[in-house]
């Protein structure tokens, strides 16, 4: 079990009796310290979002993978947190004059799926969930967040928040987004993929042009089939 973080490490709950587990730091811009071809699964859960280098860590994934072995990982990806960002880009610019990052920034489905394919991963499948739960202001989401150890890891971010600030920030949250309810929502967008390392064994697809119907045909061909297992039965 590896984490980047010594504490996050100790609070993971260990699986049941019988397997073995060792905890490990590891820092992603060093080598993994397994041998090439070793490894049967790799499973990365809500952590990839805070890699700077993911090409390094996908190639060293697909290295230490043994062939036709999946890399399975999900992660924070897309407009995470859409609503808290323009809310106090826009604060910011209304108080300030100016804006400074606030929120992390997430990478997109298309970005995830090109590494994976350019590191010599096969038979790539993306899925994407969505997921919005309310709080009753922006503080008590910002709280959560900063015990979820999810606040901005962004190098030239200012690292205070004026009160007014964050008042104008928690008003234009409310005007543009928030719930009948008087709460606010706040969207969580999980990237959740699966990729192969390649073996002669996998399915391929078939040679450019070695078709022989056309998808224009292909109603009249159902069709055909239909009625063949009909008079089979």
């Amino acid at each position: 079990m590896f984490d980047m973080s010594d504490k996050m490490l100790e609070q993971a709950d260990l699986p049941e009796e019988g397997i073995e587990i060792e905890k490990k730091t590891f820092d992603e811009e060093d080598d993994l310290p397994f041998d090439n071809d070793s490894l049967d699964l790799i499973v990365s859960s809500l952590n990839l979002h805070w890699v700077n280098n993911l090409p390094k860590l996908f190639k060293e994934s697909a290295r230490v993978l043994k062939k036709d072995c999946p890399i399975i990982g999900a992660m924070f990806a897309g407009d995470t947190l859409f609503e808290l960002r323009v809310s106090l880009q826009l604060a910011e610019l209304e108080r300030k004059g100016g804006l400074t990052p606030r929120i992390s920034p997430f990478t997109t489905p298309q970005d995830i799926g090109g590494l994976l394919t350019s590191n010599g991963f096969t038979l790539l499948t993306l899925d994407f969930d969505e997921i919005q739960i309310s709080y009753p202001s922006i503080f008590e989401l910002m709280y959560d967040l900063k015990g979820m150890g999810e606040s901005n890891c962004s190098w030239k971010r200012k690292f205070n928040l004026s009160p007014d600030t964050l008042m104008a920030a928690q008003s234009i949250y409310q005007e543009m987004y928030g719930n009948d309810d008087g709460s606010i929502p706040a969207t969580y967008q999980i990237l959740y993929f699966i990729a192969w390392k390649p073996h002669e064994s996998q399915a391929k697809p078939a040679k450019r042009g070695s078709a022989n119907v056309s998808f224009k045909e292909l109603p009249k061909v159902l069709e055909q089939k239909t009625n063949e297992k009909k008079t089979e039965s």
